[in-house]
């Protein structure tokens, strides 16, 4: 598995912060609908530490990732969060050959 990982502080001005909020589903189904994406996951820090925000875009492949880091939607979505004063520092990372698999029990 591959990801491409945003990682970023949330706006903190008012205005500013509920642009976001207004917009930030939005921009997860575009990330969503970007060829390859299987699922979307958000983190935000519990002690406010910076980033504040980690996100985590999943794709089956590296070639995957990085087709999708470069496209025209993802691009959209940068400028997007950019409009609202975020800048979001964005890394292509893979799964461990060492994650463990989840325990069943």
């Amino acid at each position: 598995m591959a990801y491409v990982m945003f990682q970023y502080d949330r706006p903190t001005d008012s205005h500013r912060w509920n642009d976001y909020n207004q917009r930030v589903r939005d921009w997860i189904a575009q990330l969503l609908q970007i060829p390859g994406a299987m699922s979307f996951m958000a983190y935000r820090a519990a002690d406010g530490a910076s980033p504040d925000t980690i996100t985590l875009l999943e794709f089956h492949t590296v070639e995957d990732a990085r087709k999708a880091q470069a496209s025209e939607q993802m691009q959209r979505v940068l400028e997007g969060l950019r409009s609202v004063g975020v800048t979001a520092k964005i890394l292509l990372v893979e799964r461990s050959p060492f994650t463990p698999e989840a325990f069943h029990t």
